[in-house]
């Protein structure tokens, strides 16, 4: 009688390799934590470009979104890694070319939320500042973005754990991240769901982590 289920599990490789996938997890969560931080930088002058009311500025900005939202994250990671090298000549490392691409494709998810949080504000507070006499620069730092962060905390958790998963990708470009280590032992191993199913778990932990971590952010940013 033929077994229903041929295929042998063999964890062996996995669990002799647990450093491995290790460095690989930490590679991609240092490398999704610098590239949201830049995604977030970038993503608060575009939203303030959006809500400027100088009508090039917004245009641009709403061009910069709508092409950064619509270019899928792998073709704009090909893009940086080998297209600028050719057009213009810089050369950026696998590395390198993973934080530009998830930084500004993280900021054009950024800058909506930004522009969201600081519309949710009432528009009189930034009317009474004005005429009590702060400058925008001084609006926008001591009265709007205060507030707006207790708003966009959520989104921006969600847009972090994106950014983790998206940063799996990178391994397309030679990047010795965890699904790079799981892709080497399923091609000397065959060990597909093994090594493949590592990556899924070790992501699992973490993405829970991460959002535990948000929760509690939003529960210590919580007006009483």
């Amino acid at each position: 009688m033929t077994p229903l289920l041929a295929y042998e599990f063999a964890w062996d490789p996995v669990l002799e390799r647990w450093d491995l996938f290790l460095l690989g997890a930490w590679l991609d969560v240092w490398v999704t934590a610098l590239s949201f931080l830049l995604a977030c930088a970038i993503g608060l002058g575009i939203a303030v470009m959006r809500l400027s009311g100088v009508h090039v500025l917004q245009w641009l900005a709403f061009g910069y979104v709508q092409l950064l939202r619509g270019v899928p994250l792998l073709v704009f990671l090909y893009w940086v890694y080998f297209g600028v090298a050719i057009v213009i000549g810089l050369n950026f490392s696998p590395v390198q070319a993973g934080i530009v691409a998830l930084s500004l494709t993280g900021s054009a998810y950024t800058a909506e939320i930004f522009r969201g949080g600081l519309l949710a504000i009432d528009l009189g507070q930034a009317e009474a500042s004005r005429s009590l006499g702060l400058s925008r620069v001084a609006t926008y730092r001591d009265v709007l973005l205060p507030q707006m962060f207790r708003i966009v905390v959520p989104p921006l958790g969600n847009t972090f754990i994106g950014l983790l998963k998206g940063a799996t990708l990178l391994s397309i470009i030679a990047v010795n991240d965890m699904v790079r280590v799981a892709n080497d032992l399923n091609i000397n191993f065959f060990t597909p769901f093994e090594a493949f199913g590592a990556v899924a778990l070790i992501l699992i932990a973490l993405v829970a982590m991460f959002s535990a971590s948000v929760s509690l952010l939003e529960r210590v940013l919580r007006l009483p």
